[in-house]
């Protein structure tokens, strides 16, 4: 019976063993598939182009407020921009940094493209120089995209688009309906005023031709000798050629003709000092043990020996206590940086100008600039 319960304890033991062994490896097989899974995430992090041995890079971080879903570059010295850097579907969500990788010519500047969701229209940054530069943070003001360059000496700058990039697909292709249209008014005037001068050139010669044949021709009628007077006088058209000259040719009196142009704001980030730097001496503490007098309430530290001594010789009694106390044993010294806040100061602002457009004839003729 004994030599039963014993078998029992021992299987059940066993049992215990084995099945702790089980949850234990479940446990580890399920930390290791988390681990798994937060190293595969930390290693998806997506970046703008593709990282080569000829390539440069530096940070971006979009603060539009809006996802930006178009980012080309270029070197500044080709004619064209690439393929979008954004795969279908993805794109750079507000707040996002990504690394931006890019290739550049020798001796050329970088030339950038970005378009925002939900928008038709691109804006390009031309000649733009990555030299020293730390980061790029894309901003939105006005309903155009500016980049916020911070250098790594710790300046900042902020480069605007070209005004033509900010421009819709519609508003160029409006332009160009004009500039064809302005080209066709030109062509025309030049063909109707080349017809004129040819019709007149041509009457003129005709003129000239039926003046020359009828003095040539002789008269058909006999001579009376009692007319000779009247019958002999040639026949005259002067008056009629007269009658039929070329008319005083218009001379276009040109007139220029502006149109007002909006000339945007501009400025740029500056960092602006609010603290200066300082050093704060901080108190350094320590807890002491004091000797105290039992008799007098003396501090006796370093001295224990030689009071207790004296009230004893005075019939006083004696004995002592320990208290521990609170001290300053020295002070450390704790930096503070210097606090700066960013700025946007006004290079130049908003104001309009006069651009001129082409010029105009009293006579409703028109020609390009």
């Amino acid at each position: 019976m004994k030599t039963n319960k014993i078998l029992m304890a021992g299987a059940l033991a066993l049992s215990m063993v084995l099945s702790g062994g089980m949850l234990t490896g479940c446990s580890n097989s399920s930390t290791k598939d988390t681990k798994t899974t937060e190293v595969a995430k930390k290693k998806e992090v997506k970046t703008l182009g593709k990282k080569t041995k000829d390539s440069k890079s530096l940070k971006m971080t979009n603060n539009t407020g809006k996802k930006i879903t178009v980012f080309e570059t270029k070197s500044s010295s080709e004619e064209s921009f690439g393929d979008n850097l954004l795969d279908d579907g993805d794109a750079v969500k507000n707040k996002e940094e990504r690394t931006l990788y890019y290739v550049l010519k020798e001796n050329d500047k970088l030339d950038v493209k970005v378009g925002l969701q939900d928008q038709d229209k691109t804006f390009v940054f031309k000649d733009v120089d990555t030299t020293d530069v730390k980061k790029v943070d894309v901003s939105l003001k006005e309903d155009k995209v500016n980049l916020d360059v911070t250098k790594k000496d710790g300046g900042t700058a902020t480069l605007t688009p070209s005004e033509d990039s900010a421009k819709t697909e519609d508003e160029k292709k409006e332009e160009k309906k004009e500039e064809t249209a302005k080209a066709d008014t030109s062509n025309k005037s030049n063909s109707s005023e080349s017809k004129k001068n040819n019709t007149a050139s041509t009457s003129s010669s005709s003129n000239k031709n039926n003046s020359s044949s009828s003095n040539s021709k002789p008269s058909s009628k006999p001579s009376n000798s009692g007319n000779n007077s009247s019958s002999s006088k040639p026949s005259n058209n002067s008056g009629s050629n007269s009658s039929s000259s070329k008319p005083a040719e218009h001379k276009h009196d040109w007139v220029a003709q502006y149109k007002t142009v909006n000339v945007p704001e501009k400025g740029h980030n500056e960092q602006v000092l609010v603290k200066d730097a300082w050093d704060e001496q901080v108190p350094i503490k320590e807890m002491k043990e004091h000797a105290i007098c039992n008799v007098c309430g003396a501090d006796i530290t370093n001295n224990v020996t030689a009071h207790t001594k004296a009230h004893a010789l005075a019939y006083e009694g004696g004995g002592w206590h320990s208290e521990w106390k609170e001290e300053v044993t020295g002070y450390q010294t704790v930096h503070h940086d210097a606090v700066y806040e960013t700025k946007y100061v006004v290079d130049s602002p908003a104001t309009t100008k006069q651009e001129l457009v082409g010029y105009k004839c009293s006579c409703g003729k028109t020609k390009a600039n």
